[in-house]
């Protein structure tokens, strides 16, 4: 059973900033949905580094993603987002983070469990 929750616009800066903190180094798959494009995945399990508002300068008002390991991450931009939902799970776990924008593109960063393998290098023996 999930719950859906809309983010106050006003409450963003403050959510994403404390979804940041608690959530730093967790895996993320980050996808995309739009009428035109359809379904992209922008990003496949990465330890999440940041979500943030842009608070100042010419992308006020923007949302920034970033993913990866130090000296190879991802940033990825929602320039205009218009509403921000949390998908959480019955025991009030975050799920799925989707942002949507002006345009109408959806943005799922989805939160992965971690498996116990995930420190194992792939070519570890079976």
């Amino acid at each position: 059973m999930h719950h859906t929750r809309e983010i106050p616009r006003e409450g963003w800066a403050d959510y994403l900033a404390l979804l940041s903190n608690l959530e730093r180094d967790h895996w993320v798959r980050i996808e995309t949905e739009s009428l035109d494009m359809g379904d992209q995945p922008l990003a496949g399990r990465l330890p999440l580094v940041e979500i943030a508002l842009e608070e100042k300068g010419s992308a006020q008002g923007a949302v920034e993603i970033i993913v990866g390991r130090p000296g190879d991450e991802i940033t990825h931009r929602i320039l205009e987002p218009d509403h921000i939902y949390a998908d959480e799970s019955e025991s009030g776990e975050l799920e799925c983070l989707d942002i949507e924008g002006s345009d109408h593109t959806k943005t799922l960063i989805f939160f992965e469990q971690p498996n116990a393998g995930d420190e194992r290098s792939a070519s570890a023996p079976m």
